[in-house]
């Protein structure tokens, strides 16, 4: 069975993506007063096309909400995540 894990990484500046502890992708984040801005959301090319990205950004989502953070998204692909996802909308700064 196939373990997935999102994890912060505040000294990197993102969040990581982990499949059975290898990354396959990651998010770059920017931390101002609680409010997390993220120029650059990506998926390793080889793991491309598993949905890896829309996995990273729930379970990034998930901890942002978690922490009482919020998110202002630059990537095109964060902020047309979050568009497609309502129930994320309270989240945007």
């Amino acid at each position: 069975m196939t373990a997935f894990e999102v994890l912060d990484n505040p000294d990197a500046g993102r969040f990581e993506l982990q499949r059975d502890g290898e990354l396959v992708g990651y998010a770059v984040y920017d931390e101002r007063a609680g409010v997390l801005v993220v120029p650059h959301v990506e998926t390793i090319a080889r793991y491309r096309g598993n949905g890896y990205g829309a996995r990273l950004m729930e379970g990034m989502l998930g901890i942002i909400r978690s922490d009482k953070r919020r998110i202002t998204p630059l990537c095109s692909f964060a902020a047309g995540h979050i568009d497609d996802h309502p129930e994320h909308h309270d989240l945007l700064a």
